[in-house]
Formats: C-alpha cells, structure tokens, sequence
C-alpha cells in the first residue's frame, strides 16, 4: 500500500509558542489552532469527520467533545518527539482507507495543566529503569546517547554546540517562535552550564506551551480548496524502544529504518531535499 499522492494537507493554524501561556489548558489551546486551521482550509466544524491527537495528554473523545466535532474516525498516536509526523500518517491512512473523508489532526501542551495534574505515573520506566538505572534528571538519557555518540564516531562538543545554534538561528525569524529574535552562537552553547554532562543548558529542550493543527483530506478534493494543497508523498515509521535499557544500540535511532521507507514510497532520496527539519 503506498500513501503517495492520496492525501493532501490544505489548511493549517499554529498558536505562537511561549514559555508559558497563563490562563490556558492544553484543551484550549488545541480548539484554537483547530479553529485557525479549519478557516484555512475554508471549512466548518461540521466538514471535519476524522480527528488524531497525540493520544497521551489529549484524549481524542475529549478533544472532539471539546471543540464540538463528531468525527467517523478518531484515535490518538503517541510516539513522542515523532507525535507530530506519526499523527499526521495516522491521518492519511484514515483517509485513504476510507474511514474519513476530511481530518484534524492537532497537538498542544500546557505546562498549567502539567502542573496541576501532580504526582507520579506509573510506567516500564518507574518501575524498572529509575531505581536501577540512570539517574533521574534533565537529559540523563540524551545525555548518555551524547556521550555514547563522543565515543563511538569523535563527535565533539563544539559540532553538537554548532546544531543547537543553528536551530537557534532558524527561529529567529519566525514570529511564532518562544526565541523569535534571540540570536545565539555555539559560543553562547558552550558557556552555558553543564545540566548532565556533556549535555549543557542551551543544548536542551525548552519547555513550552502551544499548539499546532492541520486539516487534510482526500486527493480529489483538495483541488477544489482555496490553498495550494501539500500532498502526502511518502511515510514512513519505526517503533522504537522507550527504555533506554532495551536499546541495542543508544547512538541508532529508528530514524534509520524509518527514513528509508518514506524515501521508497515518496520515490525520492536523501539527495533530492532540499529542506530538512530533525528532531530527537
């Protein structure tokens, strides 16, 4: 089966990113980048019968409930930092398989709602991983992916000091952005303070409040929207492992297999592109 070509994204609606954003909960934000999505795309509620949320924060019975859609086909995906690009495949083979004809696909986070929610949930890693293994702290992970990287293949801190500086100079200029006009150097990254070596400050996620939501639909209807319509060319997915103890190898991603497979269904290579955005 190949998604190439079947579903379109035509509408789109993004809150802009901050620190935190008081007052609101992750429900609200999410209904209004829905609103702000569904206009682009020229739609109403009552045109949207597929939804997908991130599935661990946003229930996909509540998020309809809550911005008044009754959708055919409702699910959440959560795949973390791939929730984004997961939700939106999750999406495409809804359409495509006909269980929707039109599809939301939205995330947000509220850090007023993280706070409020308290205590500890349960999982594998609470269990299993925090009283035995790594440290619980910021980054201890990444950090031992980091180091595990260093000794592997050379990295150095001054090339992992140079990406978080770029990412930084590519948020200058995007008004949405939570660092919209602060410039950064891997200077700056490298004399930030060490949070769990070699991992440093300003090489680490910001948390932030937002949300982000985009309409898709089917091929043939995405002619006749007011947008350009931006069609699916190629997906591709990879379940990873969540514990950092069931990993093979730390410093291999699922990147690796999933990449590959969009490629192929896209019809195109690594060499082709021309913009590319990573996530870990």
């Amino acid at each position: 089966m190949t998604l190439r070509g079947k579903v379109a994204i035509v509408g789109i609606g993004e809150l802009p990113t901050r620190r935190v954003i008081p007052g609101r909960t992750m429900y609200g934000l999410c209904a209004e980048a829905a609103r702000l999505a569904i206009a682009d795309a020229g739609l109403t509620k009552q045109d949207i019968n597929g939804l997908v949320t991130d599935g661990t924060n946003a229930l996909p019975g509540a998020m309809a409930e809550y911005i008044g859609i009754r959708p055919t086909f409702a699910t959440g995906v959560s795949m973390y930092g791939a929730s984004g690009a997961s939700a939106t495949t999750a999406a495409a083979l809804a359409i495509s398989g006909g269980l929707c004809d039109t599809a939301l696909v939205v995330i947000g986070f509220s850090r007023s709602d993280a706070a409020r929610g308290g205590g500890a949930v349960g999982s594998v890693q609470a269990e299993w991983e925090a009283p035995y293994g790594p440290a619980v702290g910021a980054g201890t992970g990444y950090a031992l992916m980091y180091k595990r990287h260093m000794h592997e293949y050379g990295t150095t801190q001054e090339q992992m000091a140079k990406l978080a500086a770029d990412q930084r100079f590519n948020a200058l200029e995007n008004e949405n952005a939570v660092f919209h006009g602060q410039p950064m150097s891997a200077q700056d990254v490298l004399d930030s303070r060490y949070v769990n070596y070699p991992l440093r400050l300003l090489e680490c996620v910001m948390p932030c409040d937002g949300a982000a939501a985009l309409i898709m639909t089917r091929a043939d209807r995405a002619k006749s929207m007011p947008n350009r319509p931006v069609y699916l060319l190629g997906a591709g997915m990879e379940q990873g492992s969540v514990s950092i103890w069931q990993t093979d190898r730390i410093t291999t991603t699922p990147v690796k297999v999933s990449a590959p497979r969009a490629f192929q269904m896209a019809g195109y290579g690594p060499g082709d592109m021309q913009f590319a955005e990573f996530y870990d």
